[in-house]
């Protein structure tokens, strides 16, 4: 189950977080460039209240039973794009459909925002999360750089038009 995060989701994601990073390691595919002390900060409750209320984002948390197993960020860029500012799943869970899961609900959020292009960043090593996005309807657009705790990240830029209705989005299998 996936639904839009809430002020009481603020300790269960705290939780999250921290048992994703420690599952998957600094050196892994999605957190690259962070550190310990910048994990710590993502996953602070004075944090995560923040992510949860900003009204520019929209935080979904995929569920199993009342635990999360998957978190997913759109964070609006402009009036016409959103950028999905990631996915997480917990590593032993990938392959499950829970990232797939999370897409759907950013496509289907995205869609009831009124956008009309959806954007993510990845890796450009990540040749995983490139082909789930590119699977997901992602084409490649473009590649930046970004500079994260002092680490220089190539990336690589998707984008994908979003669909008119929600209709259109079950209809794509997206």
């Amino acid at each position: 189950m996936v639904a839009e995060a809430s002020n009481s989701d603020i300790s269960s994601l705290h939780e999250f977080i921290l048992e994703a990073w420690k599952e998957a390691g600094p050196s892994a595919w999605g957190w690259t460039g962070a550190t310990e002390e910048r994990v710590q900060e993502l996953a602070s409750v004075e944090y995560l209240k923040q992510l949860v209320s900003n009204p520019k984002l929209k935080v979904l948390l995929a569920k199993d039973r009342e635990r999360i197993v998957g978190f997913a960020v759109n964070r609006r860029v402009d009036e016409t794009t959103v950028e999905l500012a990631g996915v997480i799943v917990l590593g032993r869970l990938t392959g499950m459909g829970i990232g797939t899961a999370l897409m759907d609900a950013a496509m289907k959020a995205a869609t009831a925002g009124g956008f009309k292009e959806i954007t993510v960043k990845t890796e450009s090593f990540n040749q995983r999360a490139i082909g789930f996005y590119e699977a997901n309807g992602f084409k490649r657009i473009g590649l930046s750089s970004e500079e994260l705790d002092g680490n220089r990240v190539d990336l690589t830029v998707l984008g994908r038009p979003v669909a008119k209705t929600e209709r259109d989005v079950t209809d794509s299998g997206t």
